[in-house]
């Protein structure tokens, strides 16, 4: 029985190392990971019975090829663009100030060479969020390459931050958020009571009062 199971299993690994040999879903040297990124890297060999992929922190995962039937595999070598995708959150009360930001943002992603045109290249404003009104920005890179794919993408936000300041917007936060409806809920502080004055002692009486004087209230000639 035990010899049964581990020559289905060595039957099952051959099979997968043929599959994968002739319908080349990948190839020595690409760049794969799957679905739950649990198997991401570059794959450095191709056996009959395993596959060598090395992972992004050096260590090298081998990989039985029977798992590949139940696997999902991204090709990141084969792709032909990358593509930057960016949801802007402005705050609530720069709502007015949205056309102009918009058209500008567009206009400068609109004028890039580093962008493919063959692509989509848009900017819309998109939703009003709890905290925020949200500008969503999408287009793709001429480049596949991982550096000139985020010196792209940095550009475009400074280029981003700068419209949005000049127009006198900010970004928001949830921070901003939360201190408006905590200052909202806080109680109204009420005035502090009005001291009283306290009793007058004998030796702070008015002057009028020890000569037998007429004071405040009193009337002449009364006892």
């Amino acid at each position: 029985v035990v010899l049964g199971l581990a020559g289905r299993e060595m039957l099952a690994n051959y099979i997968g190392g043929v599959t994968i040999y002739l319908s080349q879903p990948f190839a020595v040297g690409d760049w794969i990971h799957d679905t739950e990124r649990s198997l991401d890297g570059w794959v450095e060999h191709i056996g009959w019975y395993y596959t060598k992929v090395n992972t992004w922190d050096k260590r090298p995962m081998y990989i039985p090829n029977a798992k590949f039937y139940t696997m999902t595999v991204t090709n990141a070598s084969r792709m032909t663009n990358r593509r930057i995708l960016q949801t802007l959150r402005l705050r609530l009360r720069d709502i007015s100030k949205l056309p102009e930001i918009v058209a500008e943002v567009r206009s400068a992603i609109l004028s890039r060479d580093d962008l493919d045109p063959r692509q989509h290249r848009l900017v819309f404003f998109r939703e009003v969020g709890e905290y925020s009104v949200d500008i969503w920005l999408s287009c793709f890179t001429r480049s596949v390459f991982l550096t000139d794919y985020l010196s792209t993408q940095q550009e475009i936000l400074f280029d981003v931050d700068e419209i949005v300041r000049r127009h006198g917007a900010r970004f928001a936060t949830s921070l901003q958020r939360e201190q408006i409806m905590v200052g909202a809920d806080a109680p109204v502080a009420s005035a502090p009571p009005t001291m009283l004055p306290s009793r007058v002692s004998p030796a702070d009486e008015p002057a009028w009062s020890a000569a037998g004087g007429v004071g405040p209230g009193s009337s002449p000639g009364a006892d």
